[in-house]
């Protein structure tokens, strides 16, 4: 749910504004309204922005280099870890590219052997010149030796490398390629590469050193960076009245968080409105759930935030999305690893990252659940196993059809539970009478589509069936195609009555057919477990030893592209039958702004 919010309105003297600001800050509870207009950040306010993301970015890179998880005591403070950072990162990229060239100039020079360029100077000083030749060895011919002072030097791969010494005037002619060799010699360029080499090397250890102890230091000089630029953030939102000698704020509380600030601004005396949100406010969202639904707010977010006049939809698909997963991934051994890894993975995680974890965990159990109840294990089918223990389980194991009728059954259900939230969401916004073409669809669905369904199974006799059928369709019908747009006249009702009947007609067809990917994700998963098994004990023969090695080989490998697979398709469908085909029949809007009140974050010692 969406906890409710209260709009304050905070007159303040000039003089005492900032320690005002301060109480805002330390009591930790007040989104500050943003001015209509916005507002210009001074130069403080943007070069402490670039600050922030400058340490976001260093911490990062830290990060990826830390070597030992225990945290050392270091000698350098927040900025000199910064400069000091910057400063190895630019020597790092100086002398990367150094070695590059050097690189370049070690594999020209290698063909041809670690040899004087002085020998060769005093060479030309005698009048004898040097020419560094390469050609293809089909097209070397040894008589160019005959002709000329040539000197074959190697011979690698593809390619021949000689020289030819001829007088400084003469040019010989030979249909091969001259070469430009650098000025250093082999042996001078290895130097430079084991010397620049040793420097990266330190210049490493120096970061990963540093990564040892950083993180805390730059998490507490990030936090009063931030603190300060809040602070100054919202300073700019403060209007001036009475000649700048009164400053006038807004800004937005939950109205469980109200007591505590109404008894601090009580201290101070200070002069305050509260509000209820008006129709034209951008009020923040703060999502209120229990400990269950709280875990799938990460996966809300992922589309948006409801705004703050909606009903917040986290609770109504949290145990669809579960399972759906499971029913995607489809596998109880799969779900067994999944429960197992995200139990240890939570043990060590850091209490941001144990959500995740534990949201994991519940994945795992309705892929469980969702494989026994399709009767699979590890690719194994358990309804063709004779064993005691697991004839009590197939009573609740569905076939393939049965599985098909499962996922389309509960896409039924989410779209039904989809339009009930519409009615009540409209009902919230707009009033009651603005949800009456909402609940008109709801009662041909359930009312005339149910009561045709039990005629057409005989569970209900047809002399039932029948009058219910046309009177819930009658009504529905009269609700759907003539109160879709109260205030309206009849005619503009039934006209968009019945666009809106073509758009639903077709709309609930497709979305329900899109739940087929339930079935046929978790079928797939199920079907390509099962073919790994076959070829793990059918295709590697009898051979002791070597037999059951490659079985195991077969199966790990089979298993585990499977389950890779699987698991990135149960999380992806899911996601999109939530987004698209829930959503869209709930008339989620979205856009709602995320509350973020003005804290201090606690100063930590850097």
């Amino acid at each position: 749910m969406i906890a409710n919010m209260s709009k304050y309105s905070f007159l303040i003297h000039h003089s005492e504004f900032h320690q005002f600001v301060e109480t805002l800050q330390h009591t930790g509870v007040v989104h500050i309204k943003e001015k209509a207009e916005g507002v210009s950040h001074s130069e403080e306010v943007l070069s402490n922005i670039k600050l922030l993301k400058k340490i976001e970015e260093i911490k990062k890179y830290l990060k990826a280099r830390k070597i030992d998880q225990t945290t050392n005591k270091g000698e350098l403070n927040a900025n000199e870890i910064i400069e000091k950072i910057e400063e190895i990162q630019n020597t790092l990229e100086q002398k990367n590219t150094e070695l590059q060239s050097v690189n370049k100039k070690i594999n020209q020079l290698k063909p041809w052997g670690n040899f004087s360029w002085q020998t060769i100077e005093n060479l030309e000083k005698a009048g004898k010149k040097i020419n560094f030749y390469t050609c293809n060895r089909s097209k070397y011919k040894p008589e160019w030796a005959n002709k000329f002072e040539l000197f074959e030097l190697n011979r690698l791969e593809s390619l021949v490398y000689f020289i030819v010494i001829s007088d400084n005037n003469l040019n010989p002619d030979i249909q091969a390629d001259l070469v430009k060799l650098p000025s250093e010699n082999y042996r001078e360029v290895i130097n430079q590469a084991q010397e620049i080499t040793t420097t990266l090397n330190k210049l490493n250890q120096e970061i990963h050193r540093i990564a040892n102890y950083a993180e805390p230091i730059l998490t507490a000089f990030s936090n009063k960076i931030k603190s300060e630029t809040d602070f100054k953030k919202a300073t700019l939102h403060a209007s001036d009245k009475a000649d700048s000698r009164i400053k006038l704020i807004e800004g937005w509380i939950p109205e469980e968080k109200e007591n505590h600030l109404v008894s601090e601004l009580n201290k101070l005396g200070i002069l305050f409105i509260k509000n209820k949100p008006g129709i034209s406010d951008r009020v923040p969202v703060l999502l209120k759930n229990n400990a269950f639904n709280k875990l799938f707010e990460i996966i809300g977010s992922l589309y948006s935030l409801p705004n703050y006049r909606e009903i917040d939809l986290t609770p109504f698909f949290a145990p669809f999305f579960m399972l759906f997963f499971g029913f995607c991934l489809g596998d109880a051994g799969y779900g067994l690893i999944v429960m197992i890894a995200t139990l240890l993975l939570r043990r060590k995680a850091k209490p941001d990252m144990k959500p995740i974890w534990t949201l994991g965990f519940f994945f795992g159990l309705a892929t469980v659940f969702m494989g026994i109840i399709g009767g699979t294990f590890f690719g194994i089918m358990l309804v063709d196993l004779n064993f005691n223990w697991i004839e009590g389980m197939k009573r609740i194991m569905l076939d393939q059809n049965q599985l098909m009728i499962f996922a389309i059954l509960l896409g039924i259900a989410q779209i039904v539970f989809g339009i009930f939230l519409k009615a009540a969401r409209k009902m919230k916004m707009d009033g009651f009478r603005h949800s009456l073409s909402i609940i008109g669809w709801l009662i041909i669905i359930m009312g005339a589509g149910g009561s045709f369904a039990l005629g057409h199974f005989d569970v209900l006799s047809k002399n039932i069936t029948t009058p219910l059928f046309i009177g819930t369709g009658t009504t529905g019908a009269i609700l759907a195609l003539f109160f879709n747009s109260p205030g309206k006249n009849l005619l503009v009702n039934f006209g968009l009555g019945l666009w809106d009947t073509y758009s639903m007609a077709t709309g609930l067809l497709g979305d329900v057919l899109s739940y087929i990917r339930l079935f046929a994700l978790g079928l797939s998963s199920a079907i390509l477990g099962n073919v790994f098994n076959q070829l793990a004990f059918d295709l590697t023969g009898n051979i002791p030893v070597l037999s059951q090695l490659f079985t195991v080989l077969i199966l790990l490998l089979g298993h585990s592209i499977n389950f890779f697979m699987a698991a990135l398709g149960a999380f992806v469908h899911p996601l999109r039958l939530t987004f698209v085909e829930f959503f869209k029949n709930t008339g989620f809007s979205g856009g709602g702004m995320r509350y973020e009140p003005l804290r201090k974050i606690d100063d930590v010692k850097y």
